[in-house]
C-alpha cells in the first residue's frame, strides 16, 4: 500500500497548497456570475467517456439542473478522449469550439492540449471551493504539478484482464499480461488499437527496450484489436475474445463481465474532466466540470464503478492484495513520465503501421 498511502498523502498535502499554488486572475467570475452566465447559455456539449451509460448522463444531468436551478439541455457523448483532442488540434485556431467539457482523459491527453494552448490553468479552488468544499482533496490532480489547474482529477484508471464469465472459467484466466502472450492465446484476446494501450506504463518497470519487445510480442499473438478500453470490453461482452485488456469500471458495467488485476504490475492512470479555451459554453462547462468532480460523482457510482484510489471502493483491496503479494503500481509521477510513455506510445503506434 505504499504507493496507494503515497498516492493520497500528496493529493492532502496538494490540496492544503491549492489556493496558494492557484492564483486567481482578476478577470476571474464570481460563482453568482458564473451560474447567471450558465442560465443564458442553456446548453452543454460533453464528450466524455466515462461514465458511459445513457441513464448514468440522464441522472448526471437531472441533478446538475435541479442544483444550479437551470434548465440546461446536456448533450452527453460517450467519445474517446484522444479522438477529441486530436480533432480540438486540427480545428485550432478556428474560432468557438464544438466541446465544452472532455473526458475522461490522462495525463498525455490533457498536457498535448494544454502544449498547444488549447487546454489552460483555471483557479477552480477559489471559484467553486466555497459551494464544494471538497474540491481541493478530492478533485485536484495531486500528481502532475506543471498540470495544476488544467483539469480535475475524477478517478483512476486501473488496467487488468476482464473476461466472459459465459466463455471462460475463472481458473483458466490468465494472471499476468506475459501469459497472454503464449501460443495458447493466440488470437484469443482483445487489446486497444490505440498503441495497445496501457503497453506504454510497463515502461515504468521494464524500460523501453523490453516495453517494445512486449508490444511487439503482444501483435505477433494476434489480438482482437478494437479502438479504445470500452470497446475492447464489448468486444469480450459479445464473444469477439473470451478475455481482454480492460480496466476496473469499463468492465463493472457489463453483466457478464469479471475483472482482475494482474498479480504483478497495476497499470494506473488518472481519469480528468476537462474544458477547452474555446468552449461554446464556458460558464456552464466550468460549473459542470466542478460539481461533477465532487458532488456529481456520488450520483455516477450509485449507476456505474468510476472510483478514486482511497476512497474505500473495492478497488481499494484488489489493489491493495496484490501490493501484498509484491505486485507494483505503474504510473505517470511528472511530466516527464508523461513524456517517456508517450514516446513509447509513439514507436508501438509506428509499429503498428508498419
Amino acid at each position: 500500500m505504499n504507493r496507494i498511502r503515497a498516492i493520497i498523502t500528496t493529493a492532502v498535502s496538494t490540496a492544503a497548497l491549492a489556493v496558494v499554488a492557484l492564483s486567481m486572475p482578476a478577470s476571474a467570475a464570481s460563482l453568482d456570475e458564473i451560474v447567471a452566465g450558465a442560465k443564458k447559455e442553456g446548453q452543454l456539449f460533453v464528450l466524455v467517456s466515462s461514465p458511459g451509460k445513457p441513464e448514468t448522463h440522464a441522472a448526471i444531468a437531472k441533478a446538475f439542473n435541479e442544483r444550479f436551478g437551470l434548465d440546461t439541455q446536456i448533450e452527453w457523448t460517450a467519445t474517446n478522449p484522444v479522438q477529441t483532442g486530436t480533432k480540438l488540434i486540427a480545428e485550432q485556431g478556428g474560432g468557438t469550439g464544438f466541446v465544452d467539457v472532455i473526458g475522461a482523459g490522462g495525463n498525455q491527453e490533457m498536457s498535448v492540449l494544454f502544449d498547444r494552448g488549447i487546454l489552460k490553468s483555471y483557479p477552480w479552488t477559489e471559484t467553486f471551493g466555497a459551494e464544494f468544499p471538497n474540491l481541493a482533496k478530492l478533485a485536484v490532480d495531486p500528481v502532475i504539478g506543471d498540470l495544476k489547474g488544467a483539469g480535475l482529477l475524477i478517478a483512476h484508471n486501473v488496467y487488468g484482464i476482464a473476461w466472459n464469465k459465459d466463455l471462460i472459467a475463472d481458473e483458466d484466466v490468465p494472471n499476468t499480461y506475459s501469459e497472454l502472450l503464449t501460443p495458447e492465446w493466440k488470437g484469443r484476446f482483445a487489446v486497444n488499437a490505440f498503441s495497445l494501450n496501457p503497453t506504454d506504463y510497463y515502461s515504468f518497470a521494464l524500460g523501453e527496450e523490453k516495453t517494445l519487445e512486449m508490444a511487439k510480442a503482444i501483435l505477433d499473438n494476434e489480438p482482437v484489436l478494437e479502438r479504445g478500453t470500452g470497446a475492447v470490453t464489448r468486444a469480450i461482452s459479445v464473444g469477439q475474445a473470451p478475455v481482454g485488456i480492460s480496466s476496473f469500471h469499463q468492465a463493472g458495467r457489463v453483466d457478464n463481465l469479471k475483472f482482475k488485476l494482474f498479480s504483478d504490475y497495476i497499470p494506473t492512470g488518472v481519469l480528468h474532466i476537462y474544458v477547452p479555451e474555446n468552449a461554446p459554453n464556458p460558464n456552464t462547462a466550468r460549473l459542470f466540470a466542478a460539481w461533477f468532480a465532487t458532488d456529481g460523482m456520488k450520483i455516477v457510482n450509485q449507476y456505474e464503478p468510476l472510483p478514486r484510489i482511497g476512497e474505500g471502493s473495492a478497488l481499494d483491496k484488489m489493489v491493495a492484495d496484490v501490493e501484498a503479494g509484491g505486485g507494483k503500481i505503474l504510473s505517470e509521477t511528472s511530466l516527464a513520465d508523461t513524456a517517456s510513455a508517450a514516446g513509447v506510445r509513439k514507436k508501438i503506434a509506428d509499429m503498428m503501421t508498419k
